[in-house]
């Protein structure tokens, strides 16, 4: 494989693993704060859970956001992937903690 490729790769997957993430994260909240006891701790998400801007912005909004930084310039996107390595990071280890604590 050409070594060049390799970034750009690696920069897919943590992508769709944000992406993936994301559809859980959907799911976990949808099942604990719309239809269970749970609330919220995010005021800002707070306020769109529950109503149709919360699905818009989690399964369209975002979505459309990561496909943004795999088109955006390449420049850019060396300067940001450690920043979006670090968020795949903190959005597994909340998917985590959810599975073993709360479910």
């Amino acid at each position: 494989m050409n070594r060049r490729r390799v970034p750009h790769l690696s920069l897919l997957v943590i992508l769709i693993l944000i992406g993936v993430l994301n559809v859980i994260d959907f799911a976990v909240t949808q099942s604990l704060v719309v239809n269970g006891s749970h609330y919220e701790l995010n005021p800002l998400m707070g306020r769109l859970i529950g109503t149709p801007f919360f699905t818009v912005y989690k399964l369209v909004l975002i979505p459309l956001g990561l496909v943004f930084l795999w088109f955006a310039p390449r420049s850019i996107v060396q300067r940001m992937k450690k920043l979006v390595f670090f968020v795949l990071g903190v959005y597994a280890s909340l998917m985590i903690y959810f599975l073993i604590v709360i479910y």
